[in-house]
Formats: structure tokens, C-alpha cells, sequence
């Protein structure tokens, strides 16, 4: 029970750990984490590293090894678990930073910007001939590819919106213009890799922050303008946001995109990578999130009396 404990204690709200995370790739991180505790390995090595075996496995996809699908995808695999160990690490140690916060998700997106385009290369040179199924491959290739990417970042959003409003204390995520100052305050000071982050970061945000304003005008990304932790506030917002939470983390967050990379890689089967992302994926997140999502924000925002700049002016204070 004490390792339990233990496991339980290195991860984050079950509201938002997705499935994938919490029974495969978490419970092998815990491991990783475990070790490295009493040495001096800290949670951003541990996410350069994760950084290193992911692209790795991508760029895999390049040579002509042996059964480099297979070595793909444990690569893959791997990086998605040393992902979640670094984070687990951190919160062993009461060591979890704003910089080592931002570090990790310039991990996700390095690695998902090699790893997905280079998959879906793979399955075009397949079906690249005659010339419009050529065509087809990459035009269907680019939009698996940018959906993902905002599967994955809708899902970022609304977590932290959820648990800005649901658990005291809470300080992930933030804003596009309070990362923009964070940036300004440092930026005298910082590396040349960790202006690279930077760069990376701020980009993700920015764009985080236009496609959410599209997809759910009713939410909100200003975390910085948030009223504090209020019980009555959470209990309202948790009664509508969880059940299309629930959605959310068990199919669109970046634990089960990586695995699915990883996957699929693994036995050459990127069609159907491509078709679950493009069109399965697709259907729920537009024909029964969007709607349901902006149900849930309009009513959570309504009840409870909050209306933030970024807000319609029809969504009462």
C-alpha cells in the first residue's frame, strides 16, 4: 500500500490524468522517477532526455535499420513515459517550477513535430502514385497533423481552466500575457536553449489562446484574471464542465496521441492511425465536444457570476 501511496502521491487530479497516463505510461515513469529520486538526475533532465529518445525514434523512420518501425515505436514509447517521469519527479521532490512546466510542454511539441509528420510520410510513400492520390496523401497528411495539434491543445485549455476553478492552489498553465512578461522579466538572463524553449513556448500559447477564443467563445484563457479558489464556484463548475471532461482526457490528450504514435509505428500500421485521427477523432471533437464544451462553459460561467474581458458581453456578470 505505502508504494501505492506513493504512486498516487506523483500524480496529478485523477479529473485529468488520462487513462493512458494513469495504467501505462505513469506507472512505468513512477519507476524512473523512483529511481532517480536520491541521485542528482533532476525532473529537466529527465525531459531532455525524453526530448533526445523521441526524436530519436522519429528520425528513426529515416534509416534503413532493421525493423525501424518496431525500434520507432518503443523510442516513442519511451520518450512518453520519461515525459510523465519528469513531472512525477518533480512533485516527489515539492520541486515543480514554472520553467520546468514550460520545458515539458516544449518536449510534447518537439517531439510530436517530428514524430507525426515522419509517420505520415511513411504511409505517403506507400500511396503516392498517381499524381492526385499523391496530392490527396498530403493534403490529407498536413490535416491529421493540425487537428491533432489542436486536439491536444483544446485539451490543455480546458484541464486548466477545470482545475484553476476546481482545486485551491492550482498555478499550471497560464496565459498568453502572463508568459510574455515572465519571458520580458528573464530574458536578459537566459540560455541559449532556454531561449529556444521560450520562443517555442510562447508560440504554443498565442495559439492556444486564438484557436480556444474560436472553438468555445464562452471560456476563458485569461487564468491570470480568475477570481481565487471559492468552493461553491468549483462545485458549480465541476457539475458542468467534468462530464464533457471526461471525453476530453480519455481521447485527446497528448499521453494518448504519443501512445497511439507509438503504436501504430510499432506494426506499420499508420492508416489507421491516420483514419482514427482524421476522421473518428474529428467527428467527436467537432459534432459532440465543440457544442457541449460551449454548453458547459456558457452555464459554469453564468452560475457562477464570472465574466472575464475575453468573454461575450451577452455572458452575464
Amino acid at each position: 500500500m505505502k508504494l501505492f501511496d506513493a504512486y498516487r502521491a506523483s500524480l496529478k487530479s485523477l479529473a485529468v490524468e488520462e487513462p493512458i497516463d494513469v495504467f501505462v505510461h505513469r506507472p512505468l515513469g513512477f519507476l524512473v522517477a523512483k529511481a532517480s529520486f536520491p541521485t542528482p538526475i533532476s525532473p529537466n533532465f529527465i525531459t531532455l532526455m525524453s526530448i533526445f529518445v523521441g526524436v530519436g525514434g522519429g528520425l528513426m523512420l529515416l534509416t534503413n535499420w532493421p525493423h525501424k518501425m518496431l525500434w520507432c515505436g518503443l523510442l516513442v514509447f519511451l520518450s512518453a513515459v520519461l515525459d510523465c517521469a519528469d513531472g512525477q519527479l518533480a512533485r516527489m521532490r515539492k520541486t515543480s517550477s514554472a520553467f520546468g512546466r514550460m520545458l515539458d510542454g516544449t518536449a510534447d511539441l518537439l517531439v510530436t513535430a517530428v514524430v507525426a509528420p515522419l509517420s505520415i510520410y511513411i504511409v505517403w510513400q506507400r500511396h503516392n502514385t498517381p499524381t492526385w492520390l499523391s496530392v490527396t496523401g498530403i493534403v490529407v497528411g498536413f490535416l491529421t497533423v493540425l487537428t491533432s495539434s489542436n486536439h491536444t491543445s483544446m485539451y490543455d485549455h480546458f484541464k486548466n481552466v477545470y482545475l484553476r476553478f476546481t482545486q485551491s492552489g492550482y498555478t499550471d498553465g497560464e496565459d498568453y500575457e502572463t508568459a510574455l512578461e515572465r519571458w520580458k522579466a528573464t530574458r536578459a538572463e537566459q540560455t541559449w536553449w532556454k531561449r529556444i524553449s521560450w520562443r517555442i513556448y510562447l508560440f504554443y500559447v498565442s495559439g492556444q489562446r486564438d484557436y480556444a477564443r474560436k472553438y468555445d467563445p464562452w471560456t476563458s484563457y485569461r487564468f491570470s484574471l480568475f477570481p481565487p479558489y471559492d468552493p461553491e464556484r468549483a462545485a458549480i463548475y465541476h457539475k458542468h464542465a467534468e462530464p464533457v471532461l471526461r471525453v476530453w482526457r480519455t481521447f485527446f490528450g497528448f499521453g494518448s496521441l504519443v501512445f497511439g504514435l507509438a503504436l501504430f509505428n510499432a506494426i506499420d500500421q499508420g492508416e489507421i492511425f491516420i483514419v482514427y485521427r482524421l476522421v473518428v477523432l474529428n467527428a467527436i471533437f467537432f459534432l459532440y465536444l465543440r457544442p457541449a464544451q460551449r454548453r458547459a462553459s456558457k452555464a459554469a460561467f453564468q452560475e457562477m457570476g464570472v465574466h472575464l474581458p475575453d468573454q461575450p458581453e451577452t455572458n452575464p456578470a
